[in-house]
């Protein structure tokens, strides 16, 4: 079976959902789907803020240190979180792992809340969660190669290394694929519910399924790729 799909329980031709992307429109040949889309808002959304927050706050705040506000505070709370993190797992490498990862984890939430404006989740995508697999696993060979040089061949005499490290992309992508598109697909299901059932339940369903899915999937998705690159470089 290639799609896994559904109707509403009320049996009307509303949009089916399915685990492969949905066509949009075409460019040429080239098919832009949903997630291809709702990744490139996510993405925009991300960089605009970026350069707002580097443009219009940093030189305000360089020029008056003492000033405190709840949105700079919270900046510099995730910003040290994951730095302390990445320098914790990863020793010296942290000053790169820390903000790629602090990038990744902004994507995954982001793109993860992109549900609650009607657009299908980015990392809904199996396509997605695979590139995201595959940064880390290039990552992890990568310093773990910087390392340990030519020691870390040894590490591959192993059968069993080799195994677990090749798995490593894929358990990262199939782990956060199916988190995500599982909350999508429970909010589809909640919203074909009878409309006496639709006037507060969704909200409620939104906190559990796509704000807290936002959290804890870039969370867990940080702390596992540096866990396994503190592995690889000890």
């Amino acid at each position: 079976m290639h799609a896994l799909s559904f109707l509403n329980s009320a049996g009307t031709d509303e949009p089916k959902v399915s685990i492969p992307a949905k066509t949009v429109f075409h460019i040429g040949s080239f098919a832009v789907t949903d997630t291809m889309v709702s990744a490139f808002v996510t993405m925009l959304v991300l960089v605009l803020f970026a350069c707002v927050v580097r443009i219009f706050f940093i030189p305000r705040w360089r020029k008056n240190d003492t000033r405190i506000s709840g949105f700079r505070l919270f900046l510099e709370s995730m910003v040290g979180m994951f730095d302390s993190a990445a320098r914790e797992q990863d020793g010296e490498y942290g000053g790169f792992v820390g903000p790629f990862y602090f990038s990744c984890a902004a994507f995954i939430a982001l793109g993860t809340l992109m549900e609650m404006t009607g657009l299908r989740p980015p990392t809904s995508d199996l396509n997605v969660t695979l590139a995201l697999g595959l940064m880390s696993f290039v990552l992890i060979a990568f310093f773990g190669f910087h390392k340990k040089k030519a020691r870390r061949l040894l590490h591959y005499c192993n059968p069993i290394n080799v195994i677990s490290d090749v798995v490593v992309p894929f358990s990262l992508a199939l782990r956060l694929f199916g988190s995500v598109f599982s909350g999508y697909v429970i909010m589809h299901l909640i919203y074909g519910l009878p409309v006496f059932a639709r006037i507060a339940f969704p909200a409620l369903a939104s906190v559990i399924f796509t704000l807290f899915h936002a959290v804890i999937q870039s969370y867990i998705f940080m702390f596992l790729s540096m866990s396994f690159i503190g592995e690889a470089v000890e």
